[in-house]
């Protein structure tokens, strides 16, 4: 055998032995992977399933709770009820000194009642509770058959009705009289044949009630304090109306007369809709109420 040959055999055997090894190595590899692989598997320890919390959802069969029954509960307590402003009329009470003349009352109940009062230059009419026009804190705090009673700096007073002559020979104060209020529908029919629409014919033609009317004013020495109302040419509205003769028109809508100018009378025909009138008839004062 030449050398030739030699050399090629022992060539292909050594690369035979050197791609053996090499798989050899790669198979120790793969191996060892594996092992450990399945070691951390084994060692890794089991965990218990975790638990799921369940939540009940209410259904009708269960109690009902509302959320504005959830607010209702004072969870802070509940606060002090406020005490109720209610004032007992006292027996005996004192005249007041303050210089107030009563010139006509409404009788009512105990919360309700109306006194037309004169301070100075001033005439009003005074609901129950409401304050008096003058200097202090002085309320109406009750109206009676024959006097008033005040409450003047939290001390409760009286003022008492006095007869008192005026220069047309009418009483300005009256016996009062619990009467109760008429309430008048300008709109019915047979007032309207006469005047046609009420708001209009006084807001455009207030001269067409001159044949139905006939107003004088009353004075209290040099003291508007209302207005004497008569019968005029035609007494069929006057009639409707229920008026009679001689009577008096002290307010209206609670403002005496004497500081209505009639530029505000004709300011309040555009806005109001029924006219609240305090009428005094021999010694019997009226409340009248006149819908537009």
């Amino acid at each position: 055998m030449d050398k030739l040959a030699v050399v090629k055999i022992l060539r292909s055997s050594q690369l035979r032995s050197a791609i053996s090894a090499l798989l050899l190595v790669l198979l120790i590899v793969l191996l060892t992977e594996l092992f450990w692989s399945v070691a951390s598997i084994l060692r890794t320890p089991t965990l218990p399933p975790a638990s799921v919390a369940t939540v009940d959802v209410a259904t009708g069969n269960g109690p009902d709770y509302s959320v504005q029954s959830l607010l209702a509960v004072p969870l802070f307590g509940e606060p002090p009820k406020a005490a109720v402003d209610e004032q007992t009329i006292q027996k005996d009470i004192k005249r007041s000194r303050l210089k107030i003349t009563v010139l006509g009352v409404v009788a009512g109940s105990k919360d309700s009642g109306v006194a037309i009062l004169r301070h100075g230059s001033k005439t009003k009419a005074y609901g129950v509770g409401e304050k008096i026009e003058v200097a202090g804190a002085v309320k109406l705090l009750a109206v009676m058959p024959d006097h008033i009673v005040i409450e003047n700096n939290r001390k409760q007073e009286k003022i008492e009705l006095q007869k008192r002559r005026v220069s047309q020979g009418i009483s300005a104060t009256a016996t009062p009289s619990a009467a109760n209020g008429d309430v008048i529908d300008l709109n019915r029919a047979e007032i309207r044949d006469l005047i046609g629409d009420p708001r209009q014919t006084i807001q455009n033609s207030p001269l067409r009630l001159a044949r139905f009317f006939a107003a004088s004013p009353v004075m209290e020495g040099e003291q508007l304090i209302g207005y004497e109302m008569k019968p005029g040419r035609d007494p069929r509205l006057f009639k409707l109306l229920d008026l009679k003769p001689g009577d008096v028109v002290l307010s209206v809508n609670g403002q005496s007369l004497s500081e209505l100018p009639t530029t505000e009378l004709m300011k309040l025909m555009e806005t109001t809709q029924s006219f609240e009138l305090l009428v005094q008839r021999n010694n019997t004062i009226l409340s009248k109420r006149l819908d537009i």
